[in-house]
Parts: C-alpha cells; structure tokens; sequence
C-alpha cells in the first residue's frame, strides 16, 4: 500500500493556505506564504496570523498537529482557515479515478443526513431556510451539485474497484468545527480536496495562541480506518461510555407534547405490571409552559414535577425529563421578558433556529455565554435535579447555542466551544452520576460531554414523513431517515457515547408503519446495540408486541457487547446488510415490493470464520452464508434477523 504523502516535505501537500478575517461586518480572505518548510514541519504567516502544522506519522497514517497566532498588534476575528490537498484524492489513493469513489457524508448534528455519495449524485440541499436551519450546518450545506460533496468531522473516501480506503478526520480537543470538501468531476480524473477549520467569528487578541484540533488522515479497509479513528479519539479523552447499556421508555411518540400526569401514571402502573424492569422514565415534551419557561408548568403539571419523580423512583426507575436549555420559543416569558439573551448577527437582529409545529411559533438561540443567562442555567438545572429529583436529563435542541452569524457576548470562543461552555454549565449543576443525552446536537462538540448521543433524526409511526419530497432532505423525521443515519454512525457506538437511534415503537396497533417497516425498524436497533427506548402505551400493548420485546431485548442486550457495522455502508444509500460482532445479521429489503433477495457476504468473513451459517432467530431457518445467500422472499421494506453459527 503506497504512502500517504509521497512528497519530501509538507510544503508540497499543502502547498498554499488561506485564512479568513472579519473586520466589521466585512470577510476577507487572506493569502497566507510559506515561511519555513521541512518534512515534518511547515510554518505559513502573512500579516495577521502565523500557522505552524507539524506531521507525525503512524501505522497507515499521519496526524498533524496545528497552532494559529496572532501576530498583528491588533485584535482580529478568524471565520475560517483553509488547507488544500495538492492533487485532490490523488494525494491520498494512487490511481484512483473520480468516477470510481464513493464518500461518506457526517452530517453536522445529530439530525443531520449521513449517508455516502457517488459523484454522480446530487447532494440535496433542503428547499426551504427553515428546513436547514433545524437540520444542517449553514456554514456547511450539501451543494446541490453533483460532485461537489462535504462532510463535517470526518469523512471516508473509498475506491469501489479495490476497497481501499482514507479517513480524513478531525481530532481532540473539537474546539472548532471541520469539514472536507470534494469537489469531483465524473467526467475527468482530476478533483479538489480541502479541509477546513470554522471558528464562527471568534476573536483573538494580539499575541494570542490558539491550539487547533488535530487532523489525523489514514488508509486501508474502510473498517480498519474508522476503528482506528475512533478507537483514538476514546483513547486521548478517556471517554469511558457506560458499561451497562439504557433501557426505558419515553412519552414522545404515542402523545407528543398532549401529555398529563394521569396519562404518565398510567404508563408507570402498566409498566410495572407487565414486569418490565426499566431503568429510566423519561417525561418528554409537554410538561412546561413554553420552551424556555422550564421553572413554570402548565396547569396538569403545576406543582406536581417533584412527585412525579418520586413515584417514578419508587417504581424502580430513574425518573428522565426532556428539556431544550439553549433555545426560547417565540411564546415563552424569556424571549418576551429578556431579548438580551437571545442571540443576534452584527446587525442586531434576532436569529430564528426555525419553526416548530408543536410550539406553534418560532423559536430563537439564547447565548449560553451571557453571564444571566448562565446564572439562569444553573438555577433551573439546579431546581430539576436537586429540587425535583430527575436523574436522566435529554438535552435538545442543542444546535440553536451555535447559530451561524451569532454574536456572542463572550467574543473569544468559538462555535464549538461555545456549546461546549453550556455543556459544561450543565454538567458542573446537575449530579456527577446525572445522565445526560445530547439530542439536535453538533456532534463533535458533543464529545466528552454526553453519555449517550442521538444519531440521527427523528423516527415516528410512519416510513418518512409526506413532506419529505416537498423540502427535500435526508433529514425529514421518519423511520427510513432515522435507521440510515444510526447505521451509518454506528462506529461511533461505545467509542463516542452510547449511541441513540431513538425509540422503538413496538406497537402493532394505530400504527402508520406497514408490517415489513415495523419489523425493520425492530431488527436495525436491537442490532445497533444502542439504548433502547420504547415508546407506547403499554396499557393497550398487545401480546404479540410485549413477545416481540423479549426477542428485542435478547439480541439488543447481546449486540450491546459487540460493536454494530453497516458492510455495504459504501456501496449504497440506505445500508441493506448490517452486522454486529457479536454474532447478529440483519438482511433488509428497501424496496417497495415484495422480493425474493440474494445477498453477497463475501464482507462478512473479514470478521466470521467460514464457512458460517445463518439462523433465522424466529423461526430456526438455516441458510448457508455465501457470496450467493439466498433468504427467500422479504417484505416491502422488510428484514429477516439471524444468529450466526459456524458451518463445521
């Protein structure tokens, strides 16, 4: 396997960079010159900033390490700095042909579109503003344009002829934001390759130094470099996810924000009853008055959120809220009585995140930074966990602290630690043993400071929701949409944080999802070996639901163990054959029809001996594992989950 950077020094890999500044309300780009370069170092300045990037190598790779100055007797404010690759992807895979790679796309926050692209396809960006302002990163959007791909993080690049692959990636501390660029013509073997650093608008005054986050770029299997990747960001934080995976139940999907204590109490009895042993119960969206107000409730709830955790505490459970601490609704008494802690551009307008149909309004970022508003954090993190008792915090909307274009009163940090700091006001106020899930939020910013992480959007009773070919987007709430994102982001699983696909729906009653959906959805997340969430009334479960969780339950406890891999992740959109090491095998059937499938597993002994049969775990049918497997006929957007056993 050839070297990554086959020149002698750095000078000639990235061979010119450029930084750009704010001054005003006017950006700048900035040229900036090589000053000294030897094959392990390289330093670039102009006259405002110095960049040092130094180059060590490992198995399969390099890292660099990189520090910005300010070198200028003035203060500035960085947007962006740019590093382009010499020859594109041919820096980095020796003859590989454009027309011949697939890239993976990480979305920015939780609900954003992971997925992987080939270059003749068109990267969506959703139709509508308000749709991207919920769902992607508007310092980063889809192109629209085939061939003119990114991602945020971290991206992978593999040659479908061979399967060789590179990771380039963003490493600790995650103090700015990053992304790759690819822009490939499938016409021609040339492409631009660019990485780069966003810094929001943050400012650094003379003689300032900032560390910027590592880059690490490595080659080989696609599964060997994203273990690799990931395997060393746990290792440099010493993240130590949770040994003992999250299992309960959430009120979303069966009420939505029409919840009441009597409905919650029921749920409590009913769970109780049927023996189900959850560790948490989680209040979702409902209780409060507005978004924002999370001290005042509405009437069923007034008076009542301190009792509601005790009788859930009592049942055996650690009592769960949802709450959104860096947003206000357009209704709320923050945003009416305290505009000064929602966020604003330069000009003095208020930045809408977007609308929410649940809230009926807009809702609007608050600046974690502000010193009332952070007091105001505290206090009601405070009076939740230490007043009322909750122990398991899901955080949403985390996405709106970091609004692009925001000026915050704290002008030295940047987009990403700006969510840090409210994460970290968060944390200091709950319990050292609070719970804390990140959910609508970026990702990178996220490391180190959530147990457990959603990974992608919304699910519901419904295969994607109506309105997903009208504002065009990976990201439209859904089962389809929220399985892609969880499979493609399973690496991410017990390395990052606990992984959230979200919620089961058991039900097989006033249900919108047809039976091979239903089924799919089941198999994908008890495969995934992320927490497992139901959401139902279990007053009214059926028998045949309450059977169905304990074969759930079985093979997600044991796929918790093991680690979960999309093996076709890079061959297609919505991964069709997903493993985990455990001994588990989810086939799926995407289409809308009825089909009698083969699947190639010739992937599958990189990581089982052969020969390996397939054990269907409900019905005991037996099937050899081959390049040619047949499984017979599956539903429309059906699955068939298997144990596997050596053939011997």
């Amino acid at each position: 396997m050839k070297k990554l950077i086959r020149a002698d020094h750095l000078s000639r890999f990235f061979p010119m960079a450029n930084v750009e500044l704010k001054f005003g309300i006017n950006r700048k780009k900035y040229a900036l010159n090589i000053v000294e370069s030897s094959p392990k170092r390289i330093f670039y300045r102009n006259e405002w900033i110095e960049v040092t990037c130094e180059k060590k190598s490992i198995d399969q790779g390099v890292i660099y390490t990189m520090s910005l100055t300010n070198i200028s007797s003035k203060h500035i404010r960085i947007t962006r700095l740019r590093l382009p690759a010499t020859d594109g992807i041919a820096s980095f895979l020796e003859k590989v042909s454009p027309r011949k790679i697939s890239f993976l796309r990480n979305g920015y926050q939780s609900w954003s579109t992971a997925r992987t692209y080939r270059i003749s396809e068109k990267p969506l960006r959703p139709r509508f503003k308000l749709m991207s302002l919920a769902t992607s990163n508007m310092a980063n959007l889809p192109s629209n344009v085939p061939g003119m791909l990114s991602s945020d993080m971290y991206s992978l690049i593999t040659d479908l002829e061979d399967g060789r692959t590179f990771l380039a990636g963003q490493l600790p501390p995650f103090n700015q934001f990053f992304y790759i660029i690819l822009n490939a013509n499938s016409r021609k073997d040339r492409s631009f390759f660019e990485m780069i650093y966003d810094f929001g608008r943050q400012m650094l005054e003379p003689g300032k130094k900032v560390k910027l986050d590592g880059i690490m770029i490595i080659q080989g299997t696609r599964a060997m470099v994203e273990q690799k990747y990931f395997h060393y960001i746990r290792e440099k934080l010493e993240i130590q996810p949770p040994e003992k995976n999250f299992r309960g139940w959430c009120s979303w999907y069966q009420y939505y924000n029409k919840i009441t204590p009597e409905l919650l109490y029921r749920n409590l009895r009913a769970i109780q009853n049927r023996g189900m042993n959850f560790d948490f119960f989680q209040i979702d969206d409902g209780y409060q008055k507005a978004v924002g107000d999370w001290l005042d409730q509405s009437a069923p709830f007034d008076g009542r959120m301190k009792e509601l955790a005790d009788a859930v505490r009592t049942a055996g459970m650690k009592p769960g809220i949802w709450i959104a601490p860096f947003s206000a609704a357009a209704n709320s008494e923050l945003f009416r009585y305290h505009p000064e802690y929602i966020l604003k551009n330069e000009m003095g307008k208020m930045l809408k995140a977007s609308y929410n149909p649940f809230w009926k309004c807009f809702y609007y970022g608050v600046d974690v930074t502000h010193p009332r508003y952070a007091e105001y954090l505290r206090e009601f993190i405070d009076v939740i966990v230490h007043q009322w008792g909750f122990e398991y915090l899901k955080c949403d909307f985390l996405f709106t602290a970091s609004l692009r274009g925001a000026v915050h009163h704290d002008l030295s940090l940047s987009r990403a630690s700006v969510v840090k700091k409210g994460m970290e006001i968060i944390r200091n106020a709950a319990r050292p043993e609070t719970k804390i899930i990140g959910c609508g939020m970026p990702l990178s910013a996220g490391i180190g400071s959530v147990d457990a992480m959603r990974v992608g959007p919304d699910t519901g009773d419904f295969w994607i929701h109506h309105t997903a070919k009208l504002v065009r987007t990976g990201s439209m709430f859904g089962v389809r949409n929220s399985m892609k994102n969880f499979m493609v982001r399973s690496p991410m699983h017990k390395r990052l944080w606990l992984n959230d696909p979200d919620c089961i729906m058991i039900r097989d009653k006033g249900t919108g999802l047809k039976p091979g959906e239903r089924q799919s959805q089941i198999d994908a997340i008890a495969l995934s070996g992320g927490i497992l969430i139901y959401s139902d009334d279990f007053e009214t479960l059926s028998e045949k639901a309450i059977a169905d969780m304990a074969l759930i339950d079985e093979v997600s406890e044991n796929c918790f163990a093991g680690q979960a891999i999309a093996l076709d992740v890079m061959e297609q959109e919505m991964p069709e054959i997903y493993y985990n090491t455990s001994g588990y095998l989810g086939l799926f059937n995407f289409s809308t029809t009825l089909r009698r499938r083969t699947y190639d597993l010739s992937m599958l002994f990189d990581y089982e001996r052969e020969p390996a049969v397939l054990v269907d775990v409900r019905n005991g049918e037996k099937i050899p594992a081959s390049s040619k497997t047949h499984v017979g006929d599956l539903l429309p957007r059906g699955s068939r989950l298997f144990r596997i056993e050596s053939g011997q």
